[in-house]
Parts: C-alpha cells; structure tokens; sequence
C-alpha cells in the first residue's frame, strides 16, 4: 500500500517573537504583537547584568584568602533548640528557644600546574589552625565572623587525579565584650599591684567578749595552775 503524500506548508506559522528565528512567513500570517520592556524595566535589566556576582573567602581587610578556579557548591545550615523539662504522667513541656551558630560548607575546585595546585593548598593550611575570623561573601549575603571548622579534600581518578576539590567547613563565632566592675582602692603604686587593700565596712565600736566575773575567775584559774 502506497503511503500518503501529506504536502508541507510553504510557509511555517511562526509568532514573530524575541528569541524565535527569523523564518520566511506568509503575508496571511498578520504579525504577532512585540514584547517590550519599560524604560524602569530595561535600566534594572542593565544593571543588573552590569554588577560582578562575588563569591569567596575574606579577611576583615577583604582580601581574599584563598582563590580557586571555581566555586562549585555553598551550603548554609541554620539551627534552632527548644528546651524541654519533663512534667507528671512521663509527659513533658517545652520553652526557651535559642539558635545554635550557623556553620557554612564552601567547595572550591582547582586544577591548573604542580605550582598552582600547591599554592592553593598551601592557602588553605595556612588558614585552617587559626583562630582568625573570616567573611564568605555570597552575591546576595555576607557571613561575617566565621572559622574554620573542617577541611576535607578530594581526589577524582576521572580527572586524573590532578583535579581537587576541597570541601571548607566553617561556623559562627559568638563575640561576646566582657564586663568588669571594681570598688577596690587604686593598687597601682602597691608593692604587690595585684593585692587588694582591706575593705572598711565602717565603724566598729570594741567590747570586750568577756564580764568582769569571768575574767577574775579565769585570772584565779590562771595562778593556781601548776607550772
């Protein structure tokens, strides 16, 4: 059985549209409407296409303290606890919630020569044991105050082993300005700066702790003592 010949359209239906090719249309077709974008919509467009997304690892100086060839992957990991106590009948209430520091993962990715792989390498093991704090930088938000909490580097045999990519796991540092207060006396030209002087706690009237009767008798008690 012979197939049936269905003849194609000399001419595509076809929107003229942002995007779709140029095609050859039939003047039947009446053109479809352009989309445009306002003047407000089209400087926001530019804008944004002018700004430089910035992805990294900071001093408080803003330099960057370790530079890869990329940045691959970028976790952020916020925790909150809820305090509990338990009541009658093994059941149990619930208050107080506090939030744990965030911790952050950064995988960064390096290949290049011998020379580049262990500078980079090298920045990362200097950083490490510090106790420096750090900024990640993210186009849309900064983590300020973090270290450096676990470094872990991998080696993938499809890239020749020559690849890295190292995982840097970093968490937030709580600061905390301590106060202290003082109502002791100026110790500085002491012999001992260190030592406190003696507090007067006010006026204090002698007694004695003793009667005149019990005082001769311990006197009498005193000379009839053998010695």
């Amino acid at each position: 059985m012979p197939s049936a010949f269905i003849p194609l359209p000399p001419f595509p239906n076809v929107p003229f549209l942002p995007g779709v090719p140029q095609l050859v249309r039939s003047a039947l077709f009446q053109p479809a409407n352009t989309i445009t974008l306002g003047s407000q919509a089209q400087r926001g467009l530019w804008a944004s296409s002018q700004i430089v997304s910035v992805w990294g690892i900071f001093d408080s100086n803003g330099n960057e303290v370790v530079v890869p060839d990329n940045i691959y992957a970028f976790n952020d990991r916020q925790e909150w606890r809820v305090s509990d106590y338990p009541v009658e009948d093994g059941g149990f209430g619930s208050y107080n919630k506090v939030i744990v520091p965030f911790e952050n993962m950064v995988r960064l990715t390096k290949g290049g020569s011998l020379s580049e792989r262990t500078a980079f390498l090298k920045s990362i093991d200097t950083i490490a044991p510090l106790t420096t704090l750090y900024q990640l930088r993210t186009p849309e938000k900064t983590y300020l105050n973090v270290n450096v909490l676990r470094v872990d580097l991998t080696r993938r045999s499809s890239e020749g082993a020559y690849f890295l990519e190292v995982d840097i796991t970093f968490r937030n540092v709580r600061q905390q300005n301590p106060q202290y207060s003082s109502t002791a006396a100026n110790t500085v030209k002491a012999q001992n700066p260190a030592a406190l002087p003696a507090i007067n706690r006010g006026t204090v009237q002698p007694s004695s702790i003793l009667s005149a009767q019990t005082a001769a008798q311990a006197t009498t008690a005193l000379l009839k003592a053998p010695f």
